[in-house]
C-alpha cells in the first residue's frame, strides 16, 4: 500500500547504469610514495557486467576486475562517460581503484 514512500538506493541505478556497457579502456590508480597519482592501463575494449551482485570487468575474454557489488564502492564519472570502481579485486585479493571509461556513453 505504501510502496511509492520507499526509499530508492541511489547505488542500484548506477549498478543499472552500467550492466552490459561496452568500454573503451580500463585504468588502475595508484597513489606514489611521494603523493602523485599514476594510472595503468589495465586493458581496452571489452565489457562491464552486474552478474548475481558482482561487478566483473572484461577486456578482451579475460575477467581484468571482479568485486562483489556489495564490497565496493562506485560512482560515476562527472563527464558522464564511464564510472570509478573501488574494491577488492577477488582475481588476486589486491584493494584496487579503477576507471572504466565507456566507448560511447549516450544510450
Amino acid at each position: 500500500m505504501f510502496s511509492i514512500f520507499k526509499k530508492k538506493n541511489p547505488q542500484d541505478s548506477v549498478l543499472k547504469q552500467m550492466d552490459g556497457r561496452q568500454i573503451k579502456y580500463v585504468t588502475k590508480r595508484s597513489v606514489l610514495p611521494d603523493g602523485n597519482i599514476s594510472e595503468e592501463i589495465l586493458g581496452k575494449s571489452g565489457r562491464i557486467v552486474v552478474i548475481d551482485g558482482e561487478i566483473r570487468v572484461m577486456c578482451g575474454e579475460t575477467d581484468v576486475f571482479k568485486c562483489k557489488a556489495t564490497d565496493a564502492k562506485y560512482f560515476t564519472l562527472l563527464s558522464g562517460d564511464g564510472i570509478t570502481v573501488s574494491g577488492i579485486n577477488s582475481l588476486n585479493g589486491e584493494k584496487m581503484d579503477i576507471v572504466v571509461h565507456y566507448s560511447y556513453h549516450r544510450k
